[in-house]
């Protein structure tokens, strides 16, 4: 079997990591879109002690990733910070989940609560943040260390902080950053610096007609881009060709949705 070929099959055994996987892979985190600067954003906020931020994106434009990253870096630091992180909050919420999070901490460390889709948790759990958060800022409650928030949101998040319900919380927000769709040269870079690290080699894979098709049909969407070339990677190795065609993208394209949730 050729080198070129074995770049082409699409496994963890070719590739040092499964380059377009179909979920969040932290070791494949790409900056390039703005995501390092709100990454560096959000550590100064937390470094300050400011109460809460938000990021918001639409689905598939790399929340969770800029997440577990953010929740890496402060476990790294774990005399000094207290990171705890709740993923899909509509999935794993119930009434249990309160009391765990908003315990005092036994130590000096500042607690930082990480929630990822945030904006599926009820009005009453918001509410209760606000007051845990009120409290660790005002530094009243033997314990509590400067507690502090992430949230990670879907747009519909900042119709709900408009609410009156809510209004005590959105005062609280320090910053709000936004993660947008990438345009043609951010797909292109993300791309290629995705199949580098993953151990691959973009020049035999890519050219800018493919780069063209896969952007116009992502809608500059990151994670129906990796859907595209997963599909465009599986079906050219099926076919034991050496390079990506146009054939591949189309017909990856034509069994990808254009929506993502």
């Amino acid at each position: 079997m050729s080198g070129s070929r074995q770049l082409m099959k699409h496994d963890s055994l070719t590739f040092k990591l499964a380059p377009f996987g179909d979920t969040p892979d932290q070791r494949l985190f790409w900056g390039g879109h703005g995501c390092q600067q709100i990454f560096s954003a959000l550590l100064a906020d937390i470094t300050q002690g400011s109460p809460l931020q938000t990021v918001i994106a639409e689905p598939g434009l790399g929340k969770t990733v800029l997440c577990r990253k953010l929740l890496n870096s402060l476990k790294s630091h774990k005399t000094r910070y207290r990171p705890l992180y709740l993923p899909y909050p509509h999935q794993d919420f119930d009434a249990n989940v309160t009391d765990e999070l908003f315990v005092a901490p036994t130590d000096s460390r500042r607690t930082v609560l990480l929630l990822d889709e945030a904006q599926a948790l009820p009005d009453a759990f918001l509410q209760q943040l606000t007051k845990w958060l009120t409290t660790g800022s005002q530094g009243n409650v033997k314990g509590v260390q400067g507690a502090q928030a992430v949230l990670f949101a879907q747009p519909e998040l900042e119709l709900r902080l408009r609410s009156q319900s809510l209004q005590p919380l959105a005062d609280l927000r320090t910053a709000n950053y936004e993660i947008r769709p990438f345009d043609r040269r951010q797909i292109h870079d993300y791309l290629n610096a995705r199949l580098r690290q993953a151990g691959g080699d973009p020049a035999m894979l890519l050219n800018d007609h493919l780069i063209d098709t896969v952007w116009r049909a992502s809608g500059g969407n990151p994670r129906i881009a990796n859907t595209i070339m997963r599909k465009a990677l599986i079906a050219a190795d099926a076919e034991s060709a050496s390079v990506l065609t146009l054939h591949h993208i189309q017909s990856a394209t034509a069994t990808t949705d254009a929506t993502v949730s």
